[in-house]
């Protein structure tokens, strides 16, 4: 059997081809998800130890939260504790160091944009045993007031070296510096790609807005204390709220904070593989069932010499494995030029991630190896199992047999289905915020295509063969009538992928759609500012330079932070309790804003109901930063949408707990009797140093964020074109085997005179049907369950609803393309069919 399943492969390459490359495609997203994680996850684990590199032990503030200090939510600490740390026993050196936000400019002015990574400006290490692996590229650190390095990348972005005067914008404003020194860590170019900008210690300090006080305090023990030993030692010296660790635990959990980030980055890649892998799995289902169909004799003629049910069995399971295991090799192969393929994908939409040499670990070839090889012989089980049925009688047959029959168990299972998905959807869509009951939904109308696939497709081709179009359409329609089992099959591996993008489109659009009614609704400012890159923010200096323009009535300051609220991670948003009601209505349903102040809150209606609380209760946050507040609800409002947040605290009040003072977003409202366009030109001047600050009036602001949501469908939609590729397979695949399968047939047609041209379009209109079908069913779950998942992300933000019908009636056409394109292969094959040896009695 080991011979003959070996040759039966090999006598069949084309088939053999297809099948393994449907396979492939899935196992490479598989494969390259874990390496790109597994290999940023490395550039990351080497950035900070490289980092850490020379330092035993690190002081910093208590934080009740790992996460919130991976992200920079540590308060500083008073620079003093340096001098207590020296003087415990064992410390052979310490130095204190800040980091914060500081934004280099080009020879032209503008930001040096490292494509969403942070933009750094950081204090220089004195003592190089404590600098890690900071290294000087050329000229020396800087050691006066108005000098500065720059890391070795931002440098060559910007044409910069030793010697030239460049600018940087901080938290209070604009300053130039000459650049000393040009810096590099270990052999990479950058921080993980962000910019970085270094000054003297002092320098460093007042800049960052953090004068006499430090981030963190490296310390180097002495010769022959450890550094666990010396942790310990520290932790008996320092105040309360400090606490000591070891380099290496800093540096783990810097490392686990980035790698929790990476896994849901990497369950995500691997839902876009699992799609493909499904759409993989009905396209080998599919080419089991016809090859077991066309093989009928020759499996009769084994089961007549002799051979047993079990033996036909494993030979097709058999043959299933090889082809995984095939696929499984090529796909590991693809994944890693696949991996590189993505990241430069997230490259071109703004998302640089850091890299370095290609990580393939043993989990990954494991899972490749698992992927590859099970999906492929579970997919090919059922039609292994239908094999072992054939009856030895069989091989007396001249003609494979066309299964056309339906149960009707299976088909009253299949409508039940459909009809309890679309109850499911449709509750879902009415009730909102029911983000289970949309899945199952979804789920139940996928099975429900799965059972009811092949009534569907014979009451799709019985309207085809119905119509006036010709008889090309009503002989495609009848020959999916005889196989409609297959016919299904094929189909739905393109509604898998249709079915996700349609749904993401309908999400897309009702975010766009409740992004232009909450400007609309609750907006009343005239210009929305914020920074241009989305990891930057805007300085606090460019609200006290608003409030002196004449043009400017009102100015909103708004700052966004991480909490925790009854242990549930929170955003907490500050502003100017002032401003509030004349640049946005938020909603008021209970309380007043007069009785906004420091102590108290603006809680949501949707928080207050999670919270059961009301006006005049406490509420207890819990910063990173410095634990436990308790304030007083002063009122309730019902536009969180609007401000992104369901707390809403006083300037004062979040800045005594939140130690960066840079705003999210700025909002103005122009003076009486001064037009919109004036007031932006005047804001345009007053802000001439700040060209890292986006102005722009609400259908601007609305425009951009709508182009950020059409982006990552792009995205997505790009990632899912490799299982579309799959499906495309699948129905070239099913084409060609139905080709060679209906042989006979197509020189019967050639011999009572049918041309050539006349087959190849019987055979392109049986792809576009199958494709037809497949695009409707996808479109029309697509968008019932984007509809009901819209609706259910009502409390993220989507109030409205908004279906693209011209974008799905596009997906439809480009469904029928495919299906010509698809066919172009199969119909060529098939008018080249001999007529003498087709209809030549076996």
């Amino acid at each position: 059997m080991l011979r003959y399943s070996l040759r039966s492969l090999l006598a069949h390459k084309l088939r053999l081809v297809l099948t393994v490359a449907a396979v492939t495609v899935g196992v490479a997203f598989v494969s390259a998800s874990f390496v790109l994680s597994d290999t940023m996850g490395k550039a990351f684990d080497e950035l900070f130890a490289g980092l850490a590199k020379g330092t035993d032990v690190v002081v910093r503030a208590e934080s009740i939260d790992a996460n919130a200090t991976a992200r920079g939510q540590v308060r500083p600490l008073d620079e003093d504790i340096v001098d207590t740390v020296r003087k415990v026993s064992g410390v052979a050196a310490a130095e204190g160091s800040v980091t914060g936000f500081a934004l280099i400019l080009d020879k032209d002015g503008q930001p040096i944009q490292p494509g969403g990574a942070p933009t750094l400006g950081s204090s220089t290490s004195t003592d190089s045993d404590l600098s890690g692996n900071f290294s000087l590229r050329s000229g020396q650190v800087p050691a006066a007031p108005d000098e500065m390095a720059v890391d070795a990348a931002s440098a060559a972005k910007a044409g910069y070296k030793v010697g030239d005067r460049a600018a940087v914008i901080f938290e209070d404003g604009t300053e130039e510096f000459t650049i000393t020194g040009i810096v590099g860590f270990g052999d990479t170019d950058s921080l993980a790609g962000a910019t970085l900008a270094s000054f003297e210690t002092a320098t460093a300090q007042k800049l960052l807005g953090k004068a006499g006080k430090f981030d963190q305090i490296d310390v180097r023990a002495a010769d022959g204390i450890s550094a666990v030993d010396l942790r310990d030692e520290l932790a008996q010296a320092l105040p309360a709220g400090t606490e000591a660790l070891t380099a290496d635990q800093v540096s783990g959990e810097s490392a686990q904070a980035i790698r929790d980030g990476l896994g849901i980055f990497t369950n995500v890649l691997l839902t876009f593989a699992g799609v493909s892998l499904l759409v993989g799995s009905f396209v080998i289902w599919n080419t089991f069932n016809v090859l077991v169909a066309q093989r009928r004799r020759e499996v009769a003629l084994l089961r007549a010499v002799g051979a047993k049910g079990g033996q036909v069995l494993g030979g097709i399971i058999l043959e299933a494995g090889l082809i995984g295991l095939v696929s499984a090799g090529l796909g590991l192969a693809a994944g890693v030029g696949l991996a590189g393929g993505i990241r430069s994908l997230l490259a071109a939409v703004g998302i640089e991630v850091p890299t370095t040499a290609a990580v393939v670990e043993p989990r990954t070839i494991v899972a490749a190896l698992l992927v590859g090889v099970v999906i492929t012989v579970v997919a090919a089980v059922v039609p292994a199992v239908s094999a072992t049925r054939v009856a030895p009688m069989e091989a007396l047959r001249t003609a494979t047999p066309a299964d056309g029959s339906i149960g009707r168990s299976r088909s009253t299972v299949g409508i039940l289905l459909l009809a309890a998905s679309a109850a499911a959807l449709a509750t879902a869509a009415l009730l909102k915020d029911q983000l289970v009951l949309t899945g199952l939904g979804a789920l139940a109308g996928f099975a429900g295509l799965v059972v009811a696939g092949p009534l569907l497709a014979r009451a799709m081709a019985g309207l085809a063969n119905r119509g006036r179009a010709g008889g090309g359409w009503s002989l495609a329609a009848r020959n999916i009538t005889r196989a409609p089992k297959r016919a299904a099959a094929t189909a739905l591996a393109l509604t898998i992928g249709l079915t996700v993008v349609c749904a993401v489109a309908v999400v897309a659009s009702s975010t766009k759609a409740s992004v232009t009614d909450l400007l609309s609704g609750g907006n009343r400012a005239d210009l929305i500012l914020q920074a241009a890159s989305p990891t930057g923010g805007v300085s606090p200096a460019v609200a006290r330079i608003l409030d002196q323009q004449a043009e400017v009535d009102a100015v909103l300051e708004l700052r966004f932070s991480q909490a925790t609220v009854a242990n549930k991670s929170a955003s907490i948003i500050g502003l100017t309790r002032d401003t509030v009601d004349h640049v946005m209505d938020l909603g008021i349903t209970a309380g007043s804003l007069a009785d906004f102040r420091n102590g108290s809150l603006l809680l949501s209606t949707k928080q207050a109901k999670q919270l059961d609380a009301g006006v005049g209760d406490t509420v207890t946050i819990t910063f990173p930063e410095t634990g436990e507040r308790s304030y007083e609800v002063a009122a309730l409002f019902e536009r969180d949408a609007l401000v992104g947040a369901g707390y809403l605290l006083t300037l004062d009040d979040y800045a005594g707990n939140v130690t960066s003072r840079m705003d999210a977003a700025v909002m103005v409202t122009a003076a009486s009797g001064v037009a919109a366009g004036k007031l932006q030109q005047q804001v345009d001047d007053a802000l001439a140093d700040f060209p890292n600050v986006q102005v722009s009036d609400p259908t601007e602001f609305a425009k951009s964020q709508q182009a950020s949501v059409d982006q990552m469908l792009g995205l997505v939609t790009a990632l899912l074109a490799l299982a579309v590729i799959v499906a495309v397979l699948g129905i070239i695949n099913t084409l060609v085997l139905s080709v060679v399968e209906r042989t006979r047939e197509l020189g019967l047609m050639r011999a009572v005179g049918a041309t050539r041209r006349q087959v190849r379009t019987v055979i392109r209109r049986e792809s576009v049907l199958m494709s037809l079908f497949g695009a409707i069913a996808g479109v029309l779950l697509g968008t019932g369950a984007g509809i009901a998942l819209a609706r259910a992300m009502n409390g993220e933000g989507i109030s409205s609803l908004d279906v693209p019908l011209a974008s799905l009636a596009v997906y439809v056409v480009v469904a029928a393309v495919i299906g010509v394109l698809a066919a172009i292969g199969p119909a060529r094959r098939a008018s080249r069919v001999d007529v003498l040896r087709a209809i030549t009695v076996d």
